[in-house]
């Protein structure tokens, strides 16, 4: 049996705990999207319906990023060889995100960014170690 390394669990607890927060706020926002979207079409407030109709939208695609989130991080616990490539691919998109949100304007999105790239480079440096490829098949 393999031994999961600590920093893998650490981080599929975070991926866990991420993918609860994001369920939790994308019901929110699908429901409420869905609820304004109802008045506005109700009312013929038009500018209501289509604001409604966007955050149903927002609120669906965060239902599907939740479940890709809790699916990783079930995977990670279990070693699953695919769970990397996923827990790989969330946080490389996301540090590409980052890179992108520091030329977005000013020296505050600057320090802001440079410091919200701190963690997932950080993840990105340990699940390319020799130790954390091999634990999952790699």
């Amino acid at each position: 049996m393999k031994r999961r390394p600590g920093g893998v669990t650490l981080i599929a607890v975070a991926f866990l705990l991420l993918g609860v927060l994001s369920l939790l706020w994308s019901l929110f926002v699908f429901g409420f999207g869905g609820l304004t979207w109802m008045t506005g079409a109700i009312f013929s407030a038009t500018g209501m319906a289509a604001t409604g109709s966007a955050n149903t939208w927002q609120g669906f695609i965060g239902l599907l990023s939740a479940s890709v989130q809790l699916v990783t991080g079930f995977g990670l616990l279990a070693l699953k060889r695919w769970a990397w490539f996923l827990a790989f691919l969330a946080v490389a998109i996301t540090f590409i995100q980052g890179v992108t949100g520091i030329f977005g304007g000013g020296f505050f999105a600057l320090c802001c960014g440079v410091l919200g790239l701190i963690i997932p480079a950080a993840i990105l440096f340990y699940l390319l170690r020799r130790d954390t490829r091999q634990a999952f098949g790699q």
